[in-house]
């Protein structure tokens, strides 16, 4: 067949590459997520974490298109890099705007997750 063994499932090695680097982030950010679920932050500091959390915010304001772009663009930022000190340098290297908005989507994203395995509701 032209092109690869596309009839088997399989395309081009550069296709499969990028969904195992797909894979690996995922894998990557569920495993800090469960983590952070149980209360262990590998990649923020608490008094980190206290501060940009312990400010009021506006829900409305912060669940836009562009906000979720550019949470998107720093996730995928802070999965590339390799080890927890990698990740915590480039958590550093971020302006006090970009960092509060991802310190903010990540704990949204261990909230849902929470709730996504809580059996209790009121």
């Amino acid at each position: 067949m032209f092109g690869g063994e596309r009839g088997e499932g399989r395309g081009p090695k550069a296709q499969d590459d990028a969904i195992d680097a797909q894979r690996a982030s995922l894998e990557q950010i569920e495993y800090l997520l469960f983590q952070s679920t149980q209360g262990v932050h590998f990649i923020f500091e608490n008094s980190e974490i206290a501060k940009v959390l312990s400010k009021p915010h506006d829900e409305k304001k912060f669940f836009t298109e562009a906000n979720m772009t550019k949470v998107q663009r720093l996730l995928a930022d802070l999965l590339e890099r390799p080890g927890v000190n990698e990740k915590r340098s480039y958590l550093e290297s971020l302006g006090s705007e970009n960092f509060e908005l991802l310190v903010r989507a990540y704990f949204h994203l261990v909230e849902n997750a929470i709730l996504a395995h809580s059996t209790l509701r009121h």
